[in-house]
C-alpha cells in the first residue's frame, strides 16, 4: 500500500459489520478493512480487538502469521546428542 503524504496510515483502516456471504463468516462478525478491502475478520465478542487492529500498527504486526520457512531455524542437533550417552 503506498504511503500518501499528509495522511495518517491508520485512517485507511475501518471496522465494519461482516456482510452476509454464502461461504464467508457469519454476518455477526466484524471485518477490518483497509481502503475498502477486507484484511481481517473478528468474532462478535472480539470487537475491541478489531478496533485495536484498526488503530495500532504494532498490534497488526503481532497478529500476522508466521510460516515455518519464515521463522529462524533452531540450532541443529546431531543424532548422537538425541540418543543420549551409552547408546
Amino acid at each position: 500500500m503506498p504511503i500518501i503524504p499528509d495522511r495518517d496510515p491508520n485512517e485507511a483502516y475501518e471496522v465494519v459489520p461482516m456482510k452476509a456471504e454464502p461461504y464467508g463468516p457469519p454476518p455477526t462478525w466484524w471485518t477490518v478493512t483497509c481502503n475498502g478491502i477486507p484484511v481481517h475478520h473478528f468474532t462478535p465478542e472480539a470487537r475491541g480487538d478489531a478496533e485495536r487492529y484498526a488503530t495500532d500498527p504494532a498490534y497488526r504486526l503481532s497478529r500476522e502469521r508466521q510460516y515455518a520457512h519464515d521463522r529462524p531455524s533452531p540450532s541443529r542437533v546431531t543424532a548422537r546428542q538425541t540418543r543420549g550417552p551409552g547408546r
